[in-house]
């Protein structure tokens, strides 16, 4: 009876070591992963406030008559898109620096287009009358 309970006390003793170590390694894991988790916050902050600034570019220029109702629905459709590709990498918790990099690359495309569209003369009225077909 009693090498049985020694027995059993003992084969018990390094389960009980090995989940102690393994909480000490979550503890240490979950540390090291916090400021991974602010980085990733901070780029999803930037990624917001870019793409609010874009789209208000682009309604912006909607009602100044810059941009034709089709020029407008693509603009706004590559916005869709890229928000689609940041929920997408945003789907495992965060946005590392390559997934950043990658929406920056999209954004910078998007604001190169938005611009060249604005600045488009397909708007425009065509020797000072409206087009009927914006």
């Amino acid at each position: 009876m009693k090498s049985t309970l020694i027995k059993t006390t003992l084969g018990m003793l390094p389960l009980g070591l090995m989940a102690r170590g393994a909480q000490a390694d979550w503890d240490r894991g979950g540390r090291a992963y916090q400021p991974a988790f602010q980085q990733s916050q901070a780029h999803g902050q930037q990624i917001d406030a870019r793409q609010d600034r874009q789209a208000a570019r682009i309604r912006a220029a909607l009602r100044a008559g810059r941009l034709s109702r089709f020029e407008f629905r693509e603009l706004m459709h590559e916005q869709r898109r890229i928000r689609v590709m940041e929920r997408h990498f945003r789907a495992d918790g965060v946005i590392n620096e390559r997934e950043f990099q990658h929406i920056e690359r999209a954004l910078d495309m998007a604001s190169r287009t938005i611009r060249a569209e604005t600045h488009g003369r397909q708007a425009r009225s065509a020797y000072g009358r409206p087009s009927r077909f914006n």
